[in-house]
């Protein structure tokens, strides 16, 4: 995931082409009787139709699965949340890949959708694009040049903050004294979380190890790849995993459970919560992302007439980036974690910002 997700998804066309689409309506955050059927895509509405005024219902379109406790499941509770928050419908899309984004975006609209969350960074031109034709506003990511009044807003996030409470939890956790940091792809949200951590681990240790690797240059879903290069890491002696992967998060938490190097092994995850998989008890933590916020206030700017004239961004400040706290952290790293959050919000801590692996590296040394 994201990256608010993030420039991964500007692969269109590289992953999901043989995915078939998931649709599911709720009117106020419940199952409605459309249940899992399409939209018709003979109904149309003319290009000059004007959707203005008050959000009735909310359209959720989705690369994958809203079930990979990542990118795609938070994008879709949060909107679901929204909806439900501001008392319109729900209507949901997931699982189109990249190669149908047109197709599933006007299904959306011409269902009546009066606000349209195109979760995908990889949909933003089209989905600027629909917006301005029939003026549906819409939300994207990343791009802050598509902003335009009353149509189309973006959302970015200040990862790194949470990744950085997630270094000094790994700080205080390892026992080896190396440490991995892995990411599935080429990703700018995955290089600031990355850093984010480097950062915060080393405010507290100065000299154990940090590995840095990552799967390939688009990754994301793949969990043997995430498999193989978790299991390499950890043969070096890593026993806490800062991990980065959409669908290469499975493989990630496979080779954590399956480890059997003689000490225990750490996973940290990013973006959603993969608790109720964990079986072997190995997933420590999570950066979180929670875009249940953002929807909410997009949705209420929209009803008030000042959507499109501002960005949106998931920071610790706003709860839309948080760190997972689990029942294996003890309650003095806890509060030390809790110390280093306090002092981001007040801004007496400055994370630095990474944008390649050159400058994760030099956050590392």
């Amino acid at each position: 995931m994201s990256a608010t997700r993030r420039n991964r998804n500007d692969f269109a066309g590289v992953k999901g082409e043989s995915r078939d689409a998931h649709a599911t309506s709720w009117s106020a955050g419940r199952l409605g009787p459309g249940g899992r059927r399409l939209i018709a895509a003979g109904t149309a509405y003319s290009a000059g139709a004007l959707h203005s005024g008050t959000v009735t219902k909310v359209g959720f379109a989705s690369p994958a699965k809203a079930s990979d406790y990542g990118w795609n499941q938070q994008g879709f509770n949060g909107a679901k949340a929204a909806a439900a928050a501001t008392g319109s419908q729900f209507k949901a899309i997931t699982n189109i890949g990249y190669d149908k984004t047109d197709v599933i975006l006007r299904q959306l609209i011409n269902g009546g959708a009066k606000f349209i969350v195109a979760h995908a960074s990889g949909y933003d031109t089209i989905a600027t694009r629909l917006a301005k034709q029939y003026k549906v506003p819409t939300i994207t990511y990343d791009v802050p040049t598509n902003l335009t009044k009353g149509l189309v807003s973006y959302i970015t996030t200040s990862s790194q903050e949470g990744a950085y409470l997630a270094g000094v939890l790994a700080a205080k956790t390892t026992k080896t004294h190396k440490i991995g940091i892995i990411i599935s792809a080429a990703d700018d949200n995955w290089y600031k979380m990355s850093g984010g951590f480097a950062a915060g681990f080393r405010s507290l240790d100065k000299s154990s190890k940090i590995f840095f690797a990552t799967v390939s240059p688009t990754g994301y879903d793949d969990a043997a790849g995430g498999k193989r290069v978790a299991d390499s890491v950890i043969a070096q002696g890593a026993d806490v995993l800062f991990t980065m992967g959409d669908n290469a998060s499975f493989g990630y938490l496979q080779a954590v459970e399956s480890a059997t190097v003689g000490h225990k092994v750490w996973m940290i995850g990013d973006i959603g919560n993969m608790t109720p998989i964990d079986k072997k008890h190995v997933f420590l933590s999570s950066v979180l992302w929670n875009f249940t916020g953002v929807f909410t206030q997009a949705i209420k700017d929209v009803n008030n007439g000042t959507y499109g004239t501002h960005g949106y961004n998931l920071s610790l400040k706003n709860g839309g980036i948080s760190l997972l706290k689990s029942k294996y952290i003890s309650a003095g790293t806890w509060s030390q974690i809790q110390t280093a959050q306090a002092s981001i919000k007040a801004g007496t801590i400055t994370i630095p910002v990474a944008h390649n692996a050159k400058a994760v590296q030099k956050l590392i040394k």
